[in-house]
């Protein structure tokens, strides 16, 4: 086939492929439309500070940056869920009920050893608390 280039597209002179510099550029793109929505803020704190703070963090399950925009904002901090911790308590919700039910029924035996298994379950959740 005469007349035809055996180079490939790219290779060819004056033809670039500019896939990689398009990503580059998209990201680019991406990143200042990112920046233009969204201000970004440093602060510092002392190991004293920070330690307290992480505290909270775990204590409320959060990450930094929702406990931040909560407790700058004055929002209400919320905590998320644990979802075994949720499932323990709502077991010994019903092993209580179960022992209401007992007592009034007049199984004095029965319900001693419920509350005994409750007080085991509060114990290990208190463990699992600290």
């Amino acid at each position: 086939m005469l007349g035809e280039n055996p180079l490939k597209p790219q290779e060819q002179k004056g033809v670039t492929m500019t896939s990689n510099e398009d990503k580059k550029i998209k990201r680019q793109a991406q990143k200042k439309m990112y920046d233009e929505a969204h201000i970004r803020k440093t602060i510092r704190f002392t190991k004293d500070e920070y330690a307290q703070i992480e505290s909270q963090l775990a204590q409320h399950n959060l990450t930094f940056v929702e406990f931040a925009k909560a407790a700058i904002l004055k929002k209400k901090i919320k905590t998320k869920l644990n979802n075994q911790l949720l499932y323990e308590v709502n077991h010994i919700g019903n092993n209580l009920n179960q022992i209401a039910k007992k007592a009034n029924q007049g199984d004095r035996k029965n319900l001693l050893i419920q509350l005994i298994e409750i007080e085991k379950y509060i114990k290990e959740l208190t463990k699992q608390c600290m």
